[in-house]
């Protein structure tokens, strides 16, 4: 309201320059009318920017406990979730939930309802002055508001949930192309080796083409053309009206009542750029929503209401039977073993036989189709996952090390550990050689100045962190 009420303050200024002609000194109230129209202009400008300093800290704060929740749930999915579902995925849809419902409270909502506060107020000053003018200028309006929906409603608003589907499935193929760039170099392959990777830039850049050219292209073509041009529609308006004001005598009032519109005709484009941003960006926020479903609807890991605690560390498979979600063969079909206290037993078998399962099952990463895996002679599934982890030490077959110190890469496995510990433990798994390499020894910072570790390296600084934590079952996949 208070940005609209400079165009008041120049109409005005105009009809007491258009009564006062030609003696323009008579018109007295011009410059007090010029001083109040930069006060409005000052006050709608610091009103708005203090707006926006709250939208934009509730905006952060929520972008920050979307992906605050994001990751507090995940941490409650079964490890085995995370095979399933590619960390360039998850990562993609949390940052991008966070990101456009960041825009749409930072930005789009305080736009869209100054937007209809200005719509509502621009609606009454239309008719105030003269109301055939002001249907004139509402015309541009009406056009633009149909193309807009023209383009975001009806079916195009699946097109956009196609297009950011398209946008996931693309970031995750990147994310995993990244991570192969070592063979792509090593085989002199090309970026068309990763099929995947092609096909899905490939489909997003067809969606967003689709939409932009197909969609977007006419309807946008006309808006602009009408809310920038909204100034035309008063010219025939004026012709139309003219020879009557002539005939009244009212000729000076309807110059004024013309300039006017004229020149707030000015702030339809603003109003209406407003709303198609606004209405962008809900829709973005609702797609995004509803992506992000998919993290916050991950299973969580079922803790029992009544957790056993397991006498000692026996380790038993009682018939055993596991299938992966969506194959048709089971990875382990009714297999029993048992691994005594200090016992040490290998799983010896071809690639895909089960033993990474089979591993997977005893820390419950996933829980088996039938039988049971039992800890201290208690069932895996009724013992707290926490009590469960502190167990088992589990060293992976891809070592994943923080970028942080080794120091405290070890240590992630019992943060209270003194530094004596971590050095034992790292000068248990053979690790030495590294220490002694490294500028810093265990203090240096891993991916940092050049400082990288090979797998072999990487591997027992994992098998460090599993002797640090020293728990009763070790298992080494």
């Amino acid at each position: 309201v208070l940005s609209m009420a400079p165009y008041i303050c120049i109409w005005l200024a105009a009809r007491d320059l258009i009564a006062a002609a030609p003696d323009w000194t008579a018109a007295r109230e011009v410059t007090r009318y010029g001083w109040l129209a930069f006060a409005f202009a000052v006050a709608g400008i610091a009103l708005y920017f203090l707006g926006l300093m709250c939208t934009h800290l509730a905006a952060f704060r929520t972008a920050a406990n979307i992906r605050k929740q994001g990751v507090a749930h995940v941490m409650n999915a079964p490890l085995g979730w995370f095979d399933a579902n590619a960390s360039g995925l998850i990562r993609g849809r949390l940052d991008a939930a966070a990101a456009d419902t960041e825009t749409l409270l930072a930005h789009n909502l305080a736009d869209i309802v100054g937007t209809i506060t200005l719509f509502i107020a621009m609606l009454v000053l239309m008719f105030v002055f003269d109301w055939r003018m002001g249907c004139a200028c509402l015309l541009a309006a009406v056009i633009s508001i149909l193309t807009m929906f023209a383009m975001m409603g009806g079916k195009n608003a699946q097109i956009m949930a196609e297009y950011q589907a398209a946008q996931d499935r693309m970031t995750k193929a990147g994310t995993e192309y990244v991570r192969g760039i070592p063979v792509v170099k090593i085989f002199q392959q090309t970026v068309y080796s990763f099929k995947a990777f092609q096909q899905a830039i490939e489909e997003y850049s067809a969606k967003a083409e689709h939409y932009q050219a197909d969609v977007c292209r006419t309807p946008q073509s006309i808006n602009l053309s009408v809310t920038e041009g909204a100034f035309v529609f008063l010219v025939p308006a004026a012709l139309f009206l003219a020879p009557g004001a002539l005939a009244t005598g009212s000729f000076a009032g309807f110059v004024t009542d013309f300039a006017f519109y004229a020149v707030f005709s000015a702030i339809i484009s603003t109003a209406l750029a407003r709303i198609m941003f606004a209405s962008s960006g809900i829709m973005l926020a609702g797609t995004a929503l509803g992506r992000i479903r998919m993290v916050m609807e991950a299973p969580e890991l079922k803790a029992p209401e009544r957790p056993r605690a397991p006498q000692g560390s026996r380790v038993e498979f009682r018939d055993v039977s596991f299938t992966y979600d969506g194959a048709e063969t089971p990875a382990l079909s009714h297999v029993s073993f048992t691994v005594e206290p200090g016992q040490t037993v290998a799983l010896v078998g071809p690639s895909g036989g089960g033993k990474t399962t089979a591993a997977s099952l005893i820390p419950r990463f996933w829980d088996v189709s039938s039988g049971a895996v039992l800890v201290g002679g208690v069932d895996v599934r009724d013992m707290d996952p926490h009590a469960l982890m502190d167990q088992i030490a589990f060293v992976f077959q891809n070592s994943r090390l923080f970028k942080t110190s080794i120091l405290e890469n070890v240590r992630a496995a019992r943060p209270e550990a003194t530094r004596e510990q971590v050095l034992a433990a790292l000068m248990a798994a053979q690790c030495g050689d590294i220490l002694e390499k490294l500028p810093k020894g265990m203090d240096t910072v891993i991916g940092t100045e050049g400082t990288y570790l090979s797998g072999g390296e990487q591997q027992r600084v994992a098998l460090a962190r599993a002797i640090l934590k020293d728990a009763p079952i070790v298992v080494l996949d």
